[in-house]
């Protein structure tokens, strides 16, 4: 089943003819006012951002921290921003940028969040804890890491 995930870019890719990853960063601090004046400005700036490049882009790759750090509201508008890619841009790859490892259960969760609820097709990951703390995401042979 990883081969199925890594077709999906590897299709994208050939599609538009470009490995372009956007980033998707969207700190509520740095955000245009016009963004700001919305009632869900992250998720505004993610679909205008997402609008204006799609043509021309492999992956979307939202940085998870910048969502975090607004509680609810921000994982709200960053399931609101993946909900609107699957619509969308099904074609496109998701990763989450999330940089994780952990220990345990932890991980556990980890996986769950970022693959089950926010439904990304791939995460990041932090190897400095080793083999042990990235095995339950490379476990997941229907998603990348």
């Amino acid at each position: 089943m990883v081969a199925e995930i890594i077709e999906k870019y590897n299709t994208r890719a050939r599609t538009v003819d470009s490995l372009l990853c956007v980033g998707l960063d969207s700190d509520i601090e740095r955000l245009p006012i016009r963004f700001l004046e919305d009632q869900y400005p992250q998720f505004a700036f993610n679909r205008w951002v997402i609008e204006q490049t799609h043509p021309f882009v492999s992956a979307y790759k939202p940085n998870i921290a910048f969502y975090e750090a607004r509680g609810e509201a921000g994982l709200a508008e960053l399931r609101m921003t993946m909900a609107y890619l699957r619509s969308e841009h099904p074609d496109i790859f998701t990763i989450c940028d999330a940089k994780r490892a952990d220990i345990g259960s932890t991980n556990t969760g980890y996986v769950r969040a970022i693959f089950d609820v926010l439904g990304f097709d791939a995460v990041t990951l932090h190897p400095y804890l080793g083999g042990e703390a990235l095995e339950p995401f490379l476990e997941r042979e229907d998603k990348a890491c």
